[in-house]
């Protein structure tokens, strides 16, 4: 797996089992950027990570709760959006797509899915690094989707890349196609000829087997079977996560389940276990999921437990007040022991779907040893293409899984937000949004990920059953993406959401989440560590974007921090800066970052982004600006708290049509001058000045607007002149405020003006 964007926090702890230990960290709404990073190993929170089917996955860490994670599937094709997901007590996560389950633990090793371990990768590239094992004597030569980089004896390393990933999905639909029209069960034909087992290669979780000197030796060991049916009644083959629920640390595994069956040794005690089962049509296509689970069993000598598919006969739905058509739903279920601990750290099992299929459960009691906390998700799009509307529903967090498992909702409960999702006129009209529900006490989860026609106008209904905190992202088009901050909704109320109204800038904002959903702060100061990071910006204050996981057009980016004149960072690749060693409370700095998208066919809007920002270290009688809880920040400690930075920001919000394209010739635009703000806090120094000019011949010549407003809130006007028609001009932006920090912002092609204006 590839990964891209920021450094992520891990930890693990051990686990006990007799066969394959995996393990994971999750929870609702993640970012899928790939946005140019703040330097590597300082200070973030987000990585995206390839799977070597082609699909992505962004694993966001967030240190008030368990990572936020995102799945965005290869194909949206029906039947390629189903994916099962597993997290165990040693902290990684699993997931792993639908079409890939019959052949986990045979030919393709669990190691390729751990998205967690792929994310504490640095790698930057789209490749994911493999190691391929063959059969004695066979010469290795590439199997499909992979590419040989050396071999040696009866292995090769190599690797694969998305759109090479792709291949592979498909060639895993056609052999599990051609099984079930044989007759045969999905994997039973090799996926490769002499090929054994294709692992991922890099920084992975340690695998936990017992010794004679181990934990084992302490306890005795009973023989567990596990069988497992698919809806069919035939022998099923997958995986299913066993947990030790007096002790989760004794045990909690993922272990492989083959041909119908698995035997584990186990200490006596009292256990839970949950298996995702998927079923597949004559043409590969996954038919349904189910999602099993045991939440009590006891093992005091040889035992043994069926998961049937057959019994999971609840069906995820949603009753609501419009008619609507699925196109997400996942069920979740997490099982703490007795020794309490975190939901969110808690071994977990999901069974997810990114359109039509359906997921099924079975019910079960509420445990009575340790807890169960399971939820469901589901949204869903309108019938009415005059007044569109969409649907984004978290189940009520439950400690059982119920026979009814229909998310019921009146329009009371729910929250109305008007979407307006705005795109450049170059890019594709299909994009994509994302959404998330976070909640204290939640299980780690998926995101709700679902396509999305722009630009357009949609009312999203989103549910308040476990509190009403949001987190959201749009993609309008391939190459760009924002994310919302943590967004407290009220049912019964209304809300208005602005997604990629330009002009796009690059800079900070106001933001109720860290960077990109996480908590470390976007621009701090502690112990002598100075970081800042510039995302691009939107209309929305509390947005922040980047490139996307999708992006392949070129891109470049660069970060330059200057301290009284001299050069101390420079970071090419980024639009971040970091230094340690600052303690000069007099010292002044000038930060320049630039994005250049000029190369990217995609976007023909703010193609060229230039911020400079100058700024002096946070007084220590500046109480205004310490970092609150549960934010954090490089150098942080009970000694040295976080101070976020006086940096000044500009939002814009330009009179023009949802492709930024303004079909005025008296044009207007509003202007807002601040501070970045991180929970509140941020500097309160009063905005002195500002100025807004526009460029007609491509920044070889400025105009001055005509400026009203002041403290911050500003109107521009200018004349758009004929001559302008159909082309894309530019804007700058000075300001700054009583304290002498100052910003000036330029963007090329700002907006687009219309070829016919009035």
């Amino acid at each position: 797996m590839r990964s891209t964007l920021f450094s992520t926090r891990s930890s693990a702890a051990g686990a006990l089992a007799l066969g394959i230990v995996v393990t994971a960290t999750a929870t609702l709404g993640a970012p899928a950027l790939a946005a140019e990073g703040a330097p590597p190993g300082k200070a973030s929170a987000s990585r995206t990570v390839t799977l070597v089917t082609g699909d992505q996955v962004t694993v966001t860490t967030r240190d008030s709760g368990p990572p936020v994670i995102a799945v965005h599937p290869a194909s949206h094709a029906a039947g390629n959006g189903s994916f099962l997901s597993f997290q165990d007590g040693s902290g990684d996560r699993y997931v792993i797509p639908a079409v890939a389950q019959p052949y986990v633990g045979r030919q393709l090793d669990l190691s390729l899915f751990d998205v967690t371990a792929a994310a504490r990768s640095t790698a930057t590239d789209d490749r994911v690094p493999v190691t391929v094992s063959y059969a004695k004597g066979v010469k290795p030569t590439a199997p499909t989707g992979l590419t040989l980089t050396s071999t040696g004896g009866s292995s090769a390393h190599g690797h694969m890349t998305a759109a090479s990933g792709r291949k592979l999905a498909r060639l895993l639909k056609q052999r599990i196609a051609a099984d079930v029209r044989a007759g045969r069960k999905p994997g039973s034909t090799p996926l490769f000829s002499g090929v054994t087992s294709v692992a991922g290669t890099g920084p992975t979780a340690a695998a936990s087997t017992p010794d004679a000197s181990g934990p084992a030796a302490k306890y005795k060991l009973n023989i567990l079977q596990i069988t497992a049916e698919d809806r069919s009644g035939a022998a099923a083959t997958g995986q299913v996560l066993v947990t030790d629920t007096d002790n989760a640390a004794m045990m909690s595994a993922v272990l492989p389940v083959d041909d119908g069956i698995e035997k584990v040794a186990v200490p006596t005690g009292h256990y839970s276990l949950a298996a995702p089962m998927v079923d597949f049509d004559a043409s590969g296509n996954v038919t349904a999921q189910s999602l099993v689970t045991v939440t009590d069993l006891d093992v005091t000598g040889p035992a043994s437990t069926d998961l049937d598919a057959r019994t999971a006969t609840s069906q995820v739905a949603a009753g609501t007040p419009r008619p609507a058509t699925a196109d997400f739903t996942a069920a979740t279920w997490a099982r703490t022991d007795a020794t309490g601990g975190s939901v969110g750290a808690a071994p977990t099992a999901s069974a997810i779907s990114t359109d039509s299929t359906p997921v099924y459960v079975n019910a079960q009691p509420a445990a009575t040893v340790g807890k169960v906390a399971y939820f469901t998700q589901w949204s869903g799009h309108g019938t009415d293409t005059a007044d569109p509307y969409r649907y984004d529903l978290a189940g009520q967090l439950s400690d059982e899984v119920a026979a009814d498992q229909r998310i019921t909702v009146t329009g009371k409960q729910l929250a109305a937000v008007q979407q307006r999702f705005v795109r450049d006129p170059a890019a594709s009209p299909d994009g994509r949004l994302t959404s998330g529900e976070l909640a204290p006490g939640l299980p780690a989860a998926i995101s709700a990920g679902v396509t999305q026609t722009m630009p357009a106008r949609v009312t999203d209904y989103l549910s308040t059953n476990n509190g009403g905190v949001w987190i959201q992202q749009s993609f309008p088009g391939t190459s760009i993406a924002f994310t919302s901050g943590f967004r407290a909704l009220v049912a019964g109320h209304a809300y208005t959401q602005d997604w990629a109204r330009g002009p796009i800038g690059l800079g900070l904002g106001q933001y109720t989440s860290g960077a990109f959903g996480g908590s470390d702060c976007a621009a701090c100061f502690a112990d002598g560590t100075l970081l800042a990071f510039l995302t691009l910006t939107d209309t929305e204050r509390d947005h922040n974007g980047g490139t996307t996981i999708y992006d392949e057009q070129p891109r470049v980016s660069s970060a330059q921090l200057y301290r009284d004149g001299t050069l101390i960072d420079d970071e090419p690749g980024s639009t971040a800066a970091y230094a340690d060693g600052q303690t000069a409370p007099d010292a002044r700095y000038r930060l320049i970052a630039d994005q250049d998208f000029t190369g990217d066919t995609t976007l023909s809007q703010s193609s060229a982004l230039h911020t400079e920002l100058t700024f002096g270290l946070p007084s220590a009688s500046d109480t205004g600006s310490l970092l609150p809880d549960p934010f954090t920040c490089e150098g942080q400690s009970a000694t040295t708290p976080c101070t976020v930075l006086p940096l000044l920001t500009a939002r814009f919000d330009l009179a023009a049509d949802d492709l930024n394209t303004s079909h005025r010739t008296a044009q207007t635009m509003g202007l807002d001058i601040g501070h970045v703000t991180v929970g509140g806090a941020g500097s309160r120094a009063a905005i002195t000045s500002a100025s807004a000019q526009v460029s007609f011949d491509g920044g070889q010549t400025w105009q001055d607007t005509a400026l009203t407003g002041s403290d911050g809130t500003y109107q521009a006007s200018w004349a758009n002149p004929d001559s302008a028609r159909g082309t894309s001009p530019a804007l700058r932006v000075t300001a700054e405020d009583a304290d002498g920090n100052a910003l000036t912002e330029t963007i090329t092609h700002a907006y687009t003006v219309a070829a016919t204006t009035s």
